[in-house]
């Protein structure tokens, strides 16, 4: 059980340090003293971040409208019509008598 403890934890330790956001400061963002500028998508809006030296913060976003798209109507199963061959009705003169065709 031990020796197989061990180089498991090993490797574990190790792709731990080798994780990108250890040797580039955890991803997080910092602009001290200098100026800069940011831009991405929000989904249908342009989004544009800009920091200037002396802390000044400024966020612009251009939304573009829906892009129009037509959808066709969903297909529709029409069920045929089932037509069984059709017994003839009997005709009843009196109780006791019955003629069939």
């Amino acid at each position: 059980m031990n020796r197989l403890l061990t180089p498991l934890l090993t490797a574990l330790a190790l792709s731990c340090l080798a994780d990108a956001s250890w040797a580039h400061g955890g991803g997080h963002r910092h602009h001290h003293r200098k100026e800069h500028k940011e831009q991405f998508w929000d989904g249908n809006c342009k989004v544009e971040r800009k920091w200037k030296r002396n802390g000044e913060y400024k966020e612009k976003r251009r939304c573009h409208d829906r892009p129009a798209a037509y959808y066709a109507p969903q297909p529709s199963y029409a069920a045929p019509v089932l037509v069984a061959p059709r017994t003839p009705d009997a005709i009843v003169i009196s109780p006791q008598i019955v003629i069939r065709p």
